[in-house]
């Protein structure tokens, strides 16, 4: 009788198992991050880009009205192992992304980028002077002014070398920067979102938000906050991009010389900043200024962010800019960004009157 021998395992090269278990691994994080329903298509770009697993929440409405969003997406891109699409809302015109990452990953982003201090002191130094100005001008003597997401005080510092009497408290998401602004300057800050904003006790006859606006995912809320936190006779300025045009041109050539196939892989939008939770447009703002009751409602143009080597050709353009902007009566704003300031100067509050000072709040 033939003696059965034990069945011999076969062995699995290591380099072959890895592969399986990655491809497992990649598998499960596009079925489980937001926007790719386990398309594997996105398979090798997942690979390629080193995805992880990311908590998000999909924003199937518009953030502040609540309106549906039209049929046709402004195109999609991918940010943080997250495919996100820009709806615009078919009611008041604001254009958002349909996910919002978790808070906890946004913070630590914000912990890490725009800490450079070139980009504050030299970047941004023609961007803060231009603010200064304005601010200057809309500003009562002896005014309280807030300025939302305004990092390390930068901004502020030249308001107050150009005004002395002013009264400033900056706000940050980032501890590490209202601590630095009160390290440096001496500032009065608080710390948070627009939720810390909302609970915060303060009036304010200016309130500023420099680049800042298209980062608070909760903005029916911030605009809430805002309406409370700026006393009668105050003024809002706003910097923030001018680049939907470009968006809207790119995102059409792009459906124009893709095939379907290659567009629902589609994984940036160049002229947008991916960080960006939102596309605000200047009649999207002021609309809502004007609902804060603010009648007097203008446009200018921004000078846009220095960098190495193009300063004299940014100059250039910035001058050419503002000569157009006159000349159309304000109506036509070409820099990449613009400042809209919102005021309203019939009901100025007593300057003389004693207000508490504000709570110093860290979270």
């Amino acid at each position: 009788m033939r003696r059965l021998t034990p069945q011999r395992c076969v062995r699995v090269p290591y380099g072959v198992w890895a592969m399986a278990k990655l491809k497992r691994d990649y598998r499960a994080i596009l079925e489980r991050n937001l926007g790719f329903n386990g398309n594997t298509r996105w398979m090798r770009y997942a690979r390629q880009h080193g995805f992880k697993e990311v908590k998000a929440r999909r924003i199937r409405r518009c953030p502040d009205c609540g309106g549906r969003p039209r049929p046709q997406a402004w195109g999609q891109f991918v940010y943080y192992s997250t495919l996100i699409r820009l709806r615009e809302c078919s009611d008041c015109g604001l254009v958002w992304g349909d996910a919002h990452l978790d808070p906890g990953v946004v913070r630590k982003h914000f912990d890490v980028v725009y800490k450079d201090d070139t980009y504050f002191r030299v970047s941004r130094r023609r961007i803060f002077r231009h603010l200064a100005r304005i601010i200057d001008d809309v500003a009562p003597p002896g005014a309280r002014v807030l300025d939302i997401g305004g990092a390390r005080g930068d901004l502020m510092a030249h308001v107050v070398e150009r005004r002395p009497d002013v009264y400033v408290v900056v706000n940050d998401i980032a501890e590490i920067s209202t601590t630095s602004a009160g390290e440096r300057f001496g500032f009065a800050t608080l710390t948070g979102d627009a939720r810390d904003l909302a609970e915060h006790d303060g009036r304010y006859d200016v309130i500023v938000m420099s680049d800042v606006l298209y980062y608070e995912p909760d903005i029916r809320l911030l605009w809430s906050a805002l309406d409370r936190l700026l006393a009668p006779g105050g003024s809002v300025v706003i910097r923030l991009q001018n680049k939907w045009l470009l968006i809207r041109l790119w995102q059409r050539w792009y459906r124009a010389t893709r095939s379907r196939a290659r567009q629902r892989l589609q994984d940036r939008i160049p002229p947008f900043n991916p960080e960006h939770v939102y596309i605000i447009r200047s009649q999207y703002l002021k609309r809502r200024l004007e609902g804060m009751g603010l009648r007097h409602v203008r446009v200018r143009p921004s000078p846009p962010l220095a960098t190495p080597g193009t300063r004299l050709l940014t100059s250039v353009f910035y001058a050419f800019a503002s000569a157009v902007h006159r000349l159309t009566g304000g109506t036509l704003a070409l820099t990449p960004s613009i400042v809209v300031v919102g005021s309203n100067r019939r009901a100025r509050p007593n300057v003389n009157a004693r207000v508490r000072a504000p709570r110093v709040v860290h979270r």
